[in-house]
């Protein structure tokens, strides 16, 4: 086995620019030529066929290496290793190693050449492989510092935001809005019920006002009959008036309490409450009216 000058220098430096030729004629044509008339013994043809396959696979490999292809140029370096088990292809395959950046296994290999090296070779080798776990190391402590940062760094989970506090009122917790009973619409009717009320009982007091002064003005005759003066007459014709407008007043009123009474009620369902409205009419000596009561 013999090692070309410039790897030993490589060596010496911790580097692998080219890989470690073996001599053709040190390690692969150990075979020997026989005549046709001589047949060789069988083991000794298929040692001669590993060899020169070896050699094969050798040339591959190196014409691997030299093109960049370092991991084609390591199964052929393999190969060639199984078939003649010359140590050298051990650093060839520790070399392609180190130009993949696997320093574990460039180390492994180079570490069992080391075994077959010469005396020079050994301390070189030692420092590559020195070199060569320090390498591994800074490796393995980048990929560790890289899946760290892979963590820590945010993906395809979006992490939510960190606010404080807020002071706004959540919505979703705010009690709903209840109907108010008395809306609108229920204050227009009710406003309609006081008027029509007023109206009426205003309007029925003063028609019996003027009911009572035109009786004062006005004589029965001997046959029953009611004799009134102008001025009766008149104060007649006023309390029909005033009559009419009470009578409007409270149809007013009672409409409107109707209407107030459904709007209440149908308030009242919705809002499923225990309130019921009640409107009752009311009669007395100066009219008549409406009652509207609600019982809780």
């Amino acid at each position: 086995m013999t090692v070309r000058s410039s790897a030993v220098l490589l060596l010496s430096l911790g580097l692998s620019l080219a890989p470690l030729r073996v001599s053709a004629s040190s390690a692969f044509n150990h075979s020997v030529d026989h005549s046709i008339d001589e047949a060789p013994p069988a083991a000794g043809d298929d040692k001669g066929a590993n060899l020169k396959r070896a050699e094969e696979l050798f040339h591959n490999g190196e014409r691997l290496y030299t093109e960049g292809s370092y991991e084609s140029a390591i199964l052929a370096f393999q190969e060639s290793y199984e078939l003649s088990k010359e140590p050298s292809l051990l650093y060839n395959i520790g070399n392609s190693y180190e130009r993949l950046a696997d320093f574990a296994n460039a180390r492994r290999y180079l570490d069992q050449y080391r075994a077959f090296a010469s005396e020079k070779e050994r301390e070189p080798l030692a420092r590559r492989i020195q070199a060569l776990d320090q390498r591994q190391r800074e490796k393995e402590e980048k990929e560790r510092k890289a899946a760290a940062e892979a963590q820590d760094r945010p993906g395809d989970v979006v992490q939510p935001p960190v606010t404080g506090p807020s002071n706004e009122p959540k919505k979703d917790d705010a009690p709903p809005k209840k109907d108010r009973l008395f809306g609108p619409g229920a204050i227009v009717l009710t406003a309609g019920v006081v008027v029509g009320l007023g109206l009426g009982v205003g309007f029925g007091v003063k028609a019996s006002g003027e009911k009572k002064k035109a009786l004062e003005g006005c004589e029965s005759g001997a046959d029953g009959a009611l004799f009134c003066s102008d001025a009766s007459n008149d104060a007649l014709g006023k309390r029909k008036t005033s009559a009419l407008i009470a009578d409007i007043g409270f149809a007013v009123a009672g409409v409107a309490a109707v209407g107030l009474i459904t709007v209440l009620v149908l308030k009242a369902r919705k809002n499923k409450s225990q309130q019921r409205a009640m409107v009752a009419p009311t009669f007395g000596p100066r009219g008549a009216g409406v009652t509207l009561g609600l019982r809780f």
